[in-house]
């Protein structure tokens, strides 16, 4: 065989934004589907060591480790600074070049570096649509990245249809090479887990339950779900719980998990609201499995990580009505106006009263895809 193709990722560890560690775990589960021959090499970079624990046990063949920028001591760094006014230049960080073919990374993460073909992600433009969750400096920031991407006719992919589009209509004149790659998802075994095992553990009762796992961040729109079960509370006699899991804290907003407790508090809905926090992802899983149905009542999206693992599952998923949505459920979802608590009430109750058929999505062939397409793009950037 030729050459083995190899391919830098910029990878972290990441809960605070467990979605695009997940992102990049997935994916190389998806290479390692490949044929031997087809099999890139892949640099895996990061300023953490520690995050390469989380790939080294994905047991990739062909795989190199490196630290971006290695920690010094204050003593080091003084004679850095001496060697510097010597030579009157200031020394830059260490170029990373590793023999890389293609580096992937997000567009707005920065690394020096010597490589010259880039395939930029942009997962979506939620600082367009939303730009009141964001600081100024940020979205300048993002502007400034997008823009310098167009100015070299460089690679971008995208994980939906529906943000390729946004880009297109943002920049319509622009010649950037694009690829729309559906993202997929693989999962830990978490069938040796007993839901009646985790409701023991988690406190809960053993009654009906739905299931929104996201992380609390305000455009995640966890109040609608809350106004819904209050109307529900209100007008119905339905014995049943919404459990919420995810990290209880947004960088941007750092009141909105105390808000959202404090909703529940003042009209009284600690019996049918339960917050289970950052859990294992195994139990996650689990929970998810065993739901009613999975609710992801999110004001934007990119393409969810969450509606990726019902459907790795044929789980039912009660979704905002975004166009993403709508793209990534396959038309087999139910969908709600993410503004509209009434509509997700009723959603909500349909899957109360009604035994509800679970979707297909043929899921393993999704997974086979996700590599394949990934590798068509660094393909097409190298040859």
């Amino acid at each position: 065989m030729g050459k083995r193709i190899k391919i830098g990722i910029v990878y972290s560890y990441d809960e605070n934004w467990i979605g695009g560690t997940y992102y990049y775990q997935n994916l190389i589960q998806s290479l390692k589907l490949l044929p031997e021959e087809q099999k890139p090499h892949l640099v895996i970079l990061s300023n953490n060591s520690i995050s390469f624990n989380s790939i080294k046990e994905l047991d990739y063949p062909f795989i190199t480790y490196k630290v971006l920028y290695k920690k010094t001591s204050f003593a080091e760094r003084c004679f850095s600074k001496l060697i510097e006014l010597i030579i009157k230049k200031k020394r830059g960080a260490k170029k990373i070049n590793c023999g890389i073919d293609v580096l992937f990374h997000p567009s707005e993460i920065e690394i020096p570096n010597s490589i010259k073909k880039h395939l930029y992600w942009i997962p979506d433009f939620q600082e367009i649509y939303m730009p009141h969750f964001f600081s100024k400096e940020y979205l300048d920031f993002r502007k400034k990245k997008q823009q310098e991407i167009l100015s070299v006719n460089d690679h971008i992919l995208f994980s939906s249809n529906d943000a390729c589009m946004d880009f297109e209509k943002l920049y319509p004149a622009a010649e950037t090479n694009k690829y729309v790659v559906n993202f997929c998802v693989f999962h830990p075994n978490y069938f040796n887990i007993k839901i009646e095992d985790l409701l023991k553990k988690y406190q809960l009762d053993d009654i009906p339950y739905f299931f929104s796992p996201n992380q609390f961040w305000k455009h995640k729109n966890h109040i609608v779900v809350l106004k819904a079960i209050k109307k529900m509370r209100d007008l119905y006699d339905f014995n049943f719980q919404i459990l919420f899991s995810g990290k209880e804290f947004d960088h941007r907003n750092p009141e909105y998990f105390n808000d959202i407790k404090q909703f529940v508090i003042d009209n009284k809905l600690e019996k049918f609201i339960k917050f289970l926090g950052f859990i294992d992802r195994s139990e996650q899983l689990c929970f998810m499995n065993n739901a009613l149905a999975v609710i992801q009542p999110s004001l934007f999206e990119g393409w969810s990580s969450v509606i990726e693992d019902a459907k790795a599952m044929n789980q039912n998923v009660i979704a905002s009505s975004l166009s993403v949505h709508v793209e990534q459920l396959e038309n087999q979802g139910y969908y709600f106006n993410p503004q509209d608590d009434d509509e997700l009430m009723n959603r909500i109750i349909y899957f109360i009263e009604n035994s509800v058929k679970k979707p297909e999505f043929n899921y393993n062939e999704k997974r086979h895809l996700f590599g394949e397409k990934f590798m068509k793009a660094i393909l097409h950037i190298t040859k």
